[in-house]
Parts: C-alpha cells; structure tokens; sequence
C-alpha cells in the first residue's frame, strides 16, 4: 500500500514538473515573441517617422520624374544611410518607391538600388498593387521573419511620391529562444535530480515505516485481538513523530472497534428492521427499489389487516400488537431465498419475491388462496381480523410501480370481498 503511494507521489510530482516546464517555456516563448513583435512595430514607426521627417515628397517625385539628382537627393540619400548603418542591427533596410500598373521604381534605397532601378513585381507585390498605386494605405507584413512596413507618402499637392518601405529584422527571437530552452532543460534536470532525492527521503522516512506499520495490522485482522491488547504487536508507539502518535491512536481505534462490534451490529440490524416484527422496515425497502427494477423476475404481493383499528379501540393495542405479529409470523412463512418482506407501517407489509419462477409463484399464492380469509384474532376476540392481500408479477421488461400499485389494487379489492364476507363493519 505504502509502496503505491509512494509511487503514485513520485509521478504525481515528476507530471507536475514536467507541465510546469513545458508550460513555462511555452510562456516563455510566448512573451519573447510578443516583446519581438512589439520591439519590431515600434521601430518600424521610429524609422518610418525618421523617414518622412527627411524626405521631401515633391523634390522625390520630382527626382523619379526628371531621373536626375542634385546636392538635396544626395543629402537625403546620405542621412537615410546613416541611419540605417547606426541601427544596422534592427533596420535591413529603407526604401521609398513609386509604383505603376507595370513596375515599382526605386527613388531612395538603402540596400544598393539607384534613381530609378526596377522593382519587379512578386506575388504578394501584385496582391496589393491596386493599394500600392492608390498610395494611401499603411500597413505591416511579416515576410520569412522579417517586418515590412508601407507607409504612403504624397505631395503637396496631394498625389503620389511613392511608398516608404522599412525592413525590420527579428531582433532576438531565436537567440533567447534557444537560451531559454537550455535554462528550462537544466532547471528540469535538477527537479528530477530532486524529486528523486526527495523520494528516497520519504521512503526511508514514512513508507518503510508504514508498510511495517501495515503488515502489524493485517496479522491483527481477523485475529485474536487479546494479543492487541496485551502489546504483543507493535504500532509503532515508540516513535515521537506523527507515525508513533498515529500507531497509538490506531491501536485505540482496534480496540474500540473490537470492543463495539456487537453493538455496531445490532445498530446496523436495528436501523433496517422493525422493531415489533423483526421483519424489514420501509427504510430498507426504499434502499432496495434500485434493485427490484433490475430483477429479471419480479412477484409483489401486498398485505394488509383488516379492523385493525377497531381491534385497537376495542380491545385495547396489545391485541392490535398481537395481530400485527401473527400476521408477520404467517408472511415470514411464505419467504423463500430471494425474497424480502417488510413492514411498510401500521397493518401494511409487502413481500417480494425476486428472480422467482412461476412455479414458485403458483405455490405462494395457492397457499395465500387456500388459507383465505386468514383470521389473526383469537377466537374469544369481539373483533373479527383477517390477512388481505394483492399480488402482480412480470418477467422480463417492467415497471416497478406500475407492479406496485396493482398490488395495492389488488389488495383493496380482496380487503373489500373480505368484509362482506366476514360482515366486518366501515372501519
């Protein structure tokens, strides 16, 4: 038992450590992208700004137009540079250019592209081409990596100077991604290293002693627990820890249960019988319905005393007792293997009989039939009582209550042939 649990403790533990690491470096990876992502608009905006602050919209379409360049082209072209190469790290590239049904051209570039060269058309270029003409939208695009940000620029005059297109390299994604996997992969190994540890501690410490404790305790189940008592067995009551106070308090729980078992059985016996008949109470029956709706053969018979309470107000409720005992004597007679009777209150008692046969019915009921009217008063008794019953059975697929309030049917109708019979008065 120790054993298990110390194992179960052992993986419960290695499960946790291991979903806190994957959770934390999923976490983890999660918070470096989006620090990279927002490290990456916000420079792509930094650069962009920077852009537009030196680049004047009517001297670059004025450049495109003429193709040629002065001391201002030159200036312009020398400060985009510089920038660039001071922020080399994070900004690949800085470009403004003027888009046409056929073809980009090139106004300002960074990355080697002159007054005027050609930027062909790909597929995504060609995706937002009517945008590009109609130079008016801003957006961003990652790219292999890597962010794009189209800025539109435009005249004075508001037409077309062209698109500012910024390139923003990831900025440390893959390095901290990879070194924040070793961390996690060396914090992983020394949890392990721990729990390990932590599982030899607690085997040395708590599940040898209790497995010894529980070997102690299985001889003394079922035994002769007057050895328990004069300290032949141990409970480890040496110990000063919470094992030796739990030893001595479980020693003192083997001698109350052995000292109270008759007690705890005539509880449980009380508390589903009826005091007056012995026989099984309305509680016990309400516990057992579950089981006669799944029986695959079922007979309920229902039983009741008539003038039980005229017996009680004429003679007095000794007789009345008397009669209910004579009547569950006469049904307790009737009880085969599989079959139950309760006391359901008052005068009422009801018998099942489950995964009966119909031979076994037959005889049930012919012996109720043939003994008709059972008269449970003594002969000098002023008050005629006599047994009533009703009865239904089913095999196969059923309804319990249905069975049930046939009985009950059945029973009120012989409870009424009964009176005419024995001219018992309408009480």
């Amino acid at each position: 038992m120790s054993k298990s649990i110390q194992k179960n403790i052992t993986i419960s533990v290695l499960a946790i450590t291991i979903l806190f690491v994957i959770s934390g470096f999923i976490l983890s990876v999660f918070c470096i992208n989006r620090i990279s992502t927002k490290y990456q608009h916000s420079t792509a905006d930094m650069v962009t700004g920077f852009a537009e602050a030196v680049i004047n919209p009517d001297n670059a379409k004025e450049f495109l137009t003429t193709r040629t360049t002065n001391s201002r082209y030159a200036t312009v072209q020398e400060k985009l540079l510089k920038f660039q190469k001071k922020n080399e790290k994070s900004v690949k590239r800085i470009s403004l250019v003027n888009f046409s049904n056929s073809a980009g051209n090139y106004i300002y570039d960074t990355y080697g592209k002159t007054l005027g060269d050609r930027l062909e058309y790909d597929s995504y270029i060609n995706s937002v081409k009517t945008d590009l003409i109609n130079c008016r939208k801003s957006w961003t695009i990652y790219r292999k990596n890597i962010l794009y940000s189209f800025q539109p620029l435009r005249t004075v005059e508001d037409k077309s100077a062209g698109y500012i297109i910024v390139e923003i390299n990831e900025p440390f994604s893959k390095k901290y991604i990879l070194y924040t996997g070793i961390t996690f992969i060396l914090l992983f190994i020394i949890t392990i290293v721990f729990v390990m540890g932590f599982s030899l501690y607690t085997r040395k410490k708590l599940f040898i002693p209790i497995r010894e404790f529980v070997e102690t305790a299985k001889k003394l189940t079922g035994g002769n627990h007057k050895e328990l008592k004069n300290n032949k067995y141990s409970f480890a009551e040496d110990r000063d820890d919470e094992i030796g106070q739990l030893g001595k308090e479980l020693k003192k729980m083997f001698l109350s249960i052995n000292s109270n078992v008759e007690n705890l059985s005539k509880a449980v016996y009380d508390a589903n019988h009826d005091g007056m008949t012995q026989t099984l109470n309305k509680r016990c029956y309400q516990n057992m319905i579950p089981v006669f709706r799944k029986c695959e053969s079922i007979c309920i018979i229902y039983f009741d005393v008539n003038n039980l309470k005229l017996m009680n107000d004429t003679s007095g409720h000794e007789k009345g007792d008397m009669v209910i005992k004579r009547a569950s004597e006469y049904i307790k007679e009737l009880i085969g293997q599989n079959d139950y009777c309760f006391r359901m209150g008052g005068d009422e008692f009801l018998m099942v009989m489950t995964d009966c046969s119909f031979r076994r019915i037959d005889e049930v009921i012919e012996k109720l039939e043939s003994d008709a009217p059972f008269i449970l008063n003594n002969k000098s008794d002023p008050v005629k009582c006599a047994l009533s019953f009703g009865y239904s059975y089913a095999k196969g697929e059923y309804s319990y209550n249905e069975l049930l309030t046939e009985a009950e049917e059945n029973m009120y109708t012989k409870k009424a042939e009964l009176k005419n019979l024995l001219n018992m008065p309408e009480r």
